[in-house]
């Protein structure tokens, strides 16, 4: 049996910034991946300024950057356009096979088509039937880790999102949120620009809003708009928010898989990255929590405050989405959001 100092099962954003960081390190480490390619996910694809701030990711891998923002309630609109962009877009293929680059020359030693089948405490088996043994286990292996279910964690909080990659010709590229509980009750609408589409979406938390029923307001909502998605590409996934933990002993969870993302927005790729390093940090002997996790891990808690409360009060909801239009229409109030936000 093979034997590593760490293997990271999966090789999403964490996965691989995980690697990357205890590629500069004496560990022998292992990645591997279910796939053929990296980074195959259903995903709005946005990145902020939080996101860039820890990669640096090349021009050539940006899709579009987003300068032109608009806030829609049923009844008022925000709108809001910058010099330097708030956010980009990417492919997360191209995403993946860029942080996949940049594992070259290391030591790092990367298997793609490769499943993990079963954990045990000190190894794994892959499909094929060969055992890897560790001293470290790294699940970054999504929504349905199966290192999260060998350490017995439940994923009971989690979002449905679904969308269309719609052609783009006609439309104007820019980064639209639609509040309108109508349609999508206390979660919103999305579109974000990408080079030759436009990603429109929606999510909620099937514990509290049917799926279903979301489909069918959102197909309402679409034609309403006047978005033809007769020849876009539906897309659909679950994201989980449940989030018990990085480090279980010499086990860690990071990312989709430590139900990392955001219970209001959905948003994972920043909380991927945060903890890809947090748990590259922890093997390599840090037991303290880094002011960057425990930020991601307030920040998650107020959105799912957010969440409860919009659930809680109802139809008010519709009166407390007006408002937030009213307010970002306010100079110095959208000027902080826009910050916090980027």
């Amino acid at each position: 049996m093979e034997k590593y100092d760490v293997v990271i099962v999966g090789g999403g954003p964490a996965g691989l910034i995980c690697a990357e960081r205890l590629s500069k390190t004496e560990l022998s480490v292992i990645l591997l991946e279910k796939d053929s390619i990296f980074g195959d996910k259903v995903c709005a694809g946005g990145l902020t300024r939080k996101d860039l701030a820890i990669i640096n990711i090349p021009d050539e891998i940006i899709e579009h950057k987003v300068k032109k923002t608009a806030l829609h309630s049923p009844k008022r609109f925000s709108h809001t356009e910058v010099v330097d962009s708030m956010v980009v877009t990417v492919d997360r293929k191209d995403l993946g096979k860029w942080q996949r680059s940049l594992l070259t020359d290391t030591s790092i030693n990367v298997k793609t088509n490769t499943r993990v089948v079963e954990v045990h405490k000190d190894s794994v088996t892959l499909e094929n039937g060969e055992k890897i043994g560790f001293k470290h286990l790294v699940g970054a292996d999504g929504y349905a880790s199966i290192v999260r279910r060998f350490l017995g964690l439940p994923q009971e909080k989690r979002m449905i999102g679904i969308q269309y990659m719609v052609p783009k010709p006609g439309l104007d590229p820019k980064l639209e949120i639609f509040l309108d509980s109508k349609h999508f009750n206390s979660w919103y609408g999305w579109i974000f620009p990408h080079e030759e589409t436009l990603c429109v979406g929606c999510g909620c938390d099937p514990r509290f809003y049917s799926q279903k029923k979301l489909k069918k307001n959102f197909l309402k909502w679409l034609d309403k708009q006047g978005i033809d998605i007769s020849e876009a590409e539906y897309q659909s996934a679950p994201i989980s928010y449940d989030y018990r933990g990085l480090k279980f002993d010499n086990i860690y969870l990071t990312g989709d898989a430590a139900g990392m993302a955001s219970g209001l927005t959905g948003e994972g790729i920043y909380q991927s990255l945060v903890t890809g390093i947090e748990v590259a940090e922890y093997i390599q002997g840090r037991t303290d929590e880094s002011d960057d996790m425990k930020a991601v891990i307030r920040y998650n808690r107020i959105q799912e405050k957010i969440v409860k409360f919009l659930i809680r009060i109802g139809p008010l909801r519709r009166i407390i989405h007006e408002l937030i239009i009213i307010l970002m229409n306010n100079k110095r109030f959208k000027s902080r959001v826009n910050n916090g936000f980027s």
